[in-house]
């Protein structure tokens, strides 16, 4: 019982700014324009489960060619780009690019943190890991600042009824290719920087291949077996419909774990004792070894 009260006790804790300071960066990551609070949430835990999937969306796709993403496969040939109304975008507010600014600095902060306590003086406490696995969103957060572009309204109901609609073919094939690449350089680079913060927390001290290690190397290894399928899935350009939900449906279940396995990342962090408590001595810091 004693356990539990100062459980709940840490919980009402002010929560750390760096936490705060990510939080902008996630819905960065995962915005979407459907009118539905649960579905926005729904989109973001997607996104989370699977960074590709999210990054394809936000770096990839051009900004006056948004709107295609969320149109039904039918409406339209994957071969081809699709022009909607401009009604559907509207640039970032002054309030959007600044938090995605403070993303941008507490993310950055806790890579230069994390470089520090690995290649510098000894430090036996813990750093926030938060930032350094967020790390790829800043793909993301670059393009929200510089671009700010933003799809604020639902293509389908923007279309209703109608089927017929503006397509515009690739004019050259090396834009294909150039946009084949991008796809490429995206899923790779979302599948291996999450594994930087694996690396940089071996050898923080204390050095080894210890709990903090493993309890990151299980949240890269959901990161990178759902950025293979997400960009297998891509590949195969999704015309199976009951494909796409079931994907759908288990990158949105990874990204609540994700989410439950970051929350507890923080209250370690904020608490290297609870290592020790949770997980055995072997998670002890190099304060008490």
């Amino acid at each position: 019982m004693d356990s539990f009260l100062a459980f709940v006790h840490h919980l009402l804790e002010p929560i750390p700014q760096y936490v705060l300071g990510c939080l902008p960066a996630l819905a960065t990551i995962g915005a979407a324009p459907m009118e539905n609070f649960l579905h926005k949430l729904i989109w973001v835990a997607i996104c989370l489960g699977c960074p590709f999937t999210g990054l394809f969306y936000t770096c990839i796709i051009p900004n006056d060619e948004l709107p295609i993403f969320w149109l039904p496969k039918i409406w339209h040939h994957s071969a081809s780009m699709l022009r909607l109304e401009e009604e559907c975008t509207a640039n970032a507010s002054v309030l959007e690019r600044l938090s995605s600014l403070a993303s941008l600095y507490y993310i950055s902060i806790g890579i230069i943190a994390g470089i520090s306590r690995a290649l510098g003086p000894s430090f036996c406490e813990d750093w926030p890991y938060i930032p350094m696995a967020l790390s790829w969103t800043l793909p993301a957060i670059f393009r929200r600042i510089v671009h700010g572009k933003l799809l604020v309204r639902d293509p389908r109901k923007k279309l209703g009824n109608r089927r017929k609609i503006f397509v515009r073919k690739f004019e050259h094939e090396e834009y294909k290719v150039f946009i084949h690449t991008q796809v490429v350089i995206t899923a790779l680079a979302s599948t291996t920087v999450p594994w930087l913060t694996v690396l940089l927390a071996y050898y923080t001290p204390p050095i080894g291949y210890f709990c903090r290690s493993i309890y990151l190397t299980v949240i890269c290894s959901i990161w990178s077996f759902n950025n293979i399928v997400g960009y297998i899935h891509h590949w195969l350009e999704e015309k199976n419909k009951i494909a796409d939900q079931i994907i759908a449906v288990w990158f949105f279940i990874c990204g609540v774990m994700i989410a439950i396995l970051l929350f507890f990342l923080v209250l370690l962090s904020k608490q290297p004792s609870w290592w020790v408590n949770l997980f055995g001595n072997a998670c002890a810091s190099c304060n008490s070894m």
